[in-house]
């Protein structure tokens, strides 16, 4: 019978200590991504034990990112072993504790807009969060959303994952910087202006390439049919 995983801590959400502890191992992991020119945004302990959060920086490539995604999930396997440890990406190790994840956020640029290079994903005024193209973009999403989960939530364990209290959202719905949300619109820190719109019904169960390309079909379809955000 196989052995039970056991953490190699039991620290808590962004406790420093676990950055200490593990220097070695997440220095190696890093360094390792860099030669692949994978860039690391951040890297910090989440909530559950043992528990490390890897967040990519974001890009416009698409086909980029999902190789990023997949070569970084294989690097840090092939570098923990090097460490004696075992990095796991299940969905729900323990019904107790939180789960891994694989939330992805998107923004988007007009190319018909004034200026092209601008995010084209906020809002400019003080009634919408959102522009117009950004909510048909997220109503898409919505609008397809109990079909996108079989792509973006495959497996059994990948359920065990989702409900109140989870940090995964589990109804249709979308909301302001609201972790129970499956749709999060990320506010900058500073401006207080939407940045991105998050997409947490997503684990390492799903097909990478075929995720993002369901997902980003779903929200063009939006567009496409100017849908109003609910």
């Amino acid at each position: 019978e196989d052995e039970v995983p056991q953490p190699v801590d039991y620290s808590v959400f962004a406790n420093t200590s676990t950055l200490n502890e593990q220097e070695d191992f997440i220095s190696d992991v890093y360094n390792q991504l860099e030669e692949q020119d994978i860039e690391v945004e951040l890297i910090h302990a989440e909530s559950g034990d043992g528990q490390l959060e890897l967040v990519l920086q974001h890009q416009s490539n698409v086909m980029k990112l999902a190789d990023d995604v997949l070569l970084a999930r294989e690097t840090i396997r092939s570098v923990a072993r090097t460490h004696m440890l075992r990095a796991i990406f299940l969905p729900k190790m323990n019904p107790m504790q939180a789960g891994n994840g694989l939330h992805l956020h998107f923004s988007f640029r007009d190319l018909d807009a004034r200026d092209p290079q601008e995010n084209a994903f906020p809002g400019h005024d003080d009634i919408d969060i959102v522009s117009r193209k950004g909510g048909a973009f997220m109503e898409g999403i919505l609008d397809h959303l109990p079909s996108l989960l079989a792509l973006t939530i495959p497996s059994v364990n990948s359920f065990r994952r989702v409900g109140a209290g989870c940090w995964t959202g589990h109804t249709i719905s979308w909301n302001t910087e609201d972790k129970e949300s499956p749709l999060r619109v990320c506010l900058d820190l500073e401006t207080g202006e939407a940045t991105n719109v998050e997409y947490k019904l997503s684990d390492s169960m799903s097909n990478i390439y075929l995720e993002l390309a369901a997902i980003l079909s779903a929200g063009l379809d939006g567009m496409v049919r100017q849908l109003e955000l609910r």
